[in-house]
């Protein structure tokens, strides 16, 4: 998780530890999340991908950029906003939260 030589290792092993029973990992998992920019993106684009029910890419594009998805900003932030309290992936917890602090500014505004 810290020292893989590529990101999908890393993030596979921050995914592993962030679904190990209990809290005692959850500090390291933010931490890795919080500061290893392409462990982050691909976590974003997983949870994102399942929570969200789209495709890779399009998570991808949500996880980058969700000023674009506006229009959609209360859907998204209902499936964040449940996915917030998923005891069961730490790492889960922390993306959907930073995706909810992100859509926050769009949740109940009209369409344009």
């Amino acid at each position: 998780m810290l020292d893989g030589g590529i990101p999908i290792l890393r993030v596979n092993a921050a995914g592993i530890l962030a679904k190990v029973p209990g809290q005692g990992q959850a500090d390291d998992i933010a931490r890795v999340l919080a500061h290893d920019e392409e462990v982050r993106h691909l976590y974003l684009t997983a949870v994102t991908s399942r929570v969200c029910a789209v495709d890779w890419t399009t998570a991808g594009r949500i996880a980058s950029q969700p000023a674009a998805y506006a229009r959609r900003a209360d859907f998204l932030a209902a499936r964040f906003a449940k996915e917030a309290l998923n005891p069961r992936d730490s790492g889960a917890r922390w993306c959907s939260s930073v995706m909810l602090r992100e859509l926050s500014p769009m949740i109940g505004r009209s369409p344009a």
